[in-house]
């Protein structure tokens, strides 16, 4: 199975869907990240790249960077044409991205892009992130087992740990009492939850039992 996961910015994945990433990855599946900037307006561009270049490591997945102005992405042809490459090259079976009602203008243009690059996928799934409002999950991942890996990869991302505007809340804090609320919605300890653009399932082959 191909996954492509499209943020904005290094580390929003991590915190969207970075438990489902893990438990793909280690199901199999092979994971490709694409990354519209560098995050420059939240640090220095080189510590970020390399942050999320370990995150990739982690993960054995394809990291894919966009080459986008932080706080510039702007929804036209080119971000449009890039996600569209991307998919023609990955077939991905599954695209995971930002909801589209969300405070960052550079989270509702990947979303808005994505939804027109993706219109002949199958499944497309939107994730949550500090700045996502309106978010209604309808689709779950228990990350249960996951969880310490998802924190791991957040924490890879030394630079943000404590950049939530937020005094005395890290990240890893945001993401985990995400995970119990998302959680407590699905009835297990921990999950992460998705809005789906589109989503489909597969019933498993019909069993021809011995006479």
């Amino acid at each position: 199975m191909n996954i492509l996961a499209i943020g904005a910015h290094p580390d929003d994945l991590e915190f969207g869907c970075g438990g489902t990433l893990h438990h793909l990855s280690q199901s199999g599946a092979r994971i490709h990240l694409l990354i519209a900037s560098c995050g420059e307006k939240g640090g220095d561009q080189d510590v970020r790249r390399h942050e999320q270049e370990r995150v990739a490591e982690a993960l054995k997945a394809h990291l894919i960077w966009g080459g986008f102005q932080d706080s510039q992405i702007p929804i036209n042809r080119a971000l449009i044409e890039t996600i569209e490459s991307k998919i023609q090259s990955i077939r991905p079976e599954i695209v995971f991205t930002h909801h589209r009602d969300d405070s960052h203008q550079d989270h509702r243009a990947i979303a808005q892009a994505t939804i027109t690059a993706t219109r002949y996928i199958h499944d497309i799934l939107f994730f949550e992130g500090p700045t996502t409002h309106d978010f209604h999950p309808t689709v779950f991942m228990d990350i249960e087992p996951s969880l310490p890996a998802k924190l791991k990869l957040l924490s890879s991302h030394k630079s943000q740990i404590h950049k939530t505007n937020i005094a005395g809340l890290s990240i890893l804090e945001m993401a985990k009492s995400t995970a119990v609320f998302r959680g407590t919605q699905y009835r297990v300890k921990y999950a992460e939850g998705f809005m789906p653009h589109r989503f489909s399932f597969s019933l498993p082959s019909r069993r021809v039992l011995p006479r």
